[in-house]
């Protein structure tokens, strides 16, 4: 008898445990370090960089970001980011409440995004199945669709719809060609191999600006409000635009930083990882995966907290 118990209790630790593997110190600091310094530093500090970090190792990086951190520069910029959007325990609860209305249940410990349409902004977690909680990762400002920018399209052009919301799985994806436009800048789904997360065909709406003889309305007063379809994506989007703000056609567009860490981390890779293997065989795997038993699949947006 005292056997069996001694059986079942170590049965519950390793199961505890194997629910529970993960550093979330580490993968939170990665986060921030590669998504929010360091794109910071790179554009207003890349020489001084270059010089002391040759080889632009992460160490070297880690040692210079800190001092870079004296910077009063840097410091409004991650002061005006920290009172855009505060990620605390308020709003992870308000998430949880949300997650448990849409009546949908992660079965597994799992990345998780929330995509926000009101703060624009991209937040990443960590579903923690043994706990039943969300833990915080991290976030990152995004552009979503831009309705009002309908009436600067012409006769041919792409609309620009309203992002859905709601509960979506990832459907499939494929890597950028790294294609750029005539101003030589633009570069609609970001440099070459960047990942496009698809999430399938979706219903949205937007606005009908023409008239039946196809000339534009004059009025928005005249506009009308219609359904239609969106091949919905979320990827990046290199431009003059900034991200924090409405502005593309429908899908989420996101910086490279954070796309590049969606990819390694293979937040949304579930499907298409099996004990430690890509499975697709006319994809090119992430460049350097790790976190394989934390691969998740979902994305929830949400017009509002």
């Amino acid at each position: 008898m005292k056997y069996s118990k001694f059986i079942l209790i170590l049965i519950y630790m390793s199961t505890f445990l194997q629910a529970n593997a993960y550093n979330l110190r580490l993968i939170q600091g990665d986060f921030y370090n590669k998504v929010i310094l360091e794109p910071l530093y790179n554009k207003y500090y890349i020489r001084s960089l270059e010089k002391t970090c040759k080889n632009k190792a992460t160490e070297c990086y880690g040692i210079r970001l800190s001092n870079f951190m004296q910077k009063k520069y840097v410091k409004n910029i991650l002061k005006k980011r920290a009172e855009t959007f505060v990620l605390d325990d308020k709003y992870l609860t308000q998430v949880e409440f949300r997650m448990r209305s849409d009546k949908w249940r992660l079965t597994s410990t799992q990345f998780i995004t929330i995509v926000d349409l009101s703060k624009q902004v991209f937040v990443l977690l960590l579903w923690d199945n043994k706990m039943k909680t969300l833990k915080p990762i991290g976030f990152d400002f995004i552009a979503s669709g831009a309705m009002e920018r309908e009436a600067e399209v012409k006769k041919g052009e792409d609309h620009f719809l309203k992002t859905p919301s709601g509960f979506f799985p990832i459907v499939s994806g494929w890597r950028s060609k790294g294609k750029i436009y005539k101003d030589k800048y633009t570069m609609p789904y970001g440099k070459k191999d960047r990942f496009v997360f698809f999430f399938g065909i979706q219903k949205s709406v937007r606005y009908n600006t023409f008239k039946k003889n196809g000339k534009k309305m004059k009025s928005k007063k005249e506009y009308k409000l219609i359904t239609d379809k969106l091949n919905f994506a979320i990827h990046t989007h290199i431009s003059k635009k900034s991200l924090g703000i409405p502005a593309s056609h429908g899908c989420i567009r996101m910086s490279h930083e954070l796309n590049v860490f969606l990819d390694n981390n293979l937040v949304f890779f579930k499907h298409l990882y099996r004990n430690g293997t890509w499975l697709h065989p006319y994809k090119k795997p992430p460049e350097s995966p790790k976190n394989f038993e934390l691969a998740g699949e979902y994305m929830l947006i949400i017009d509002k907290i």
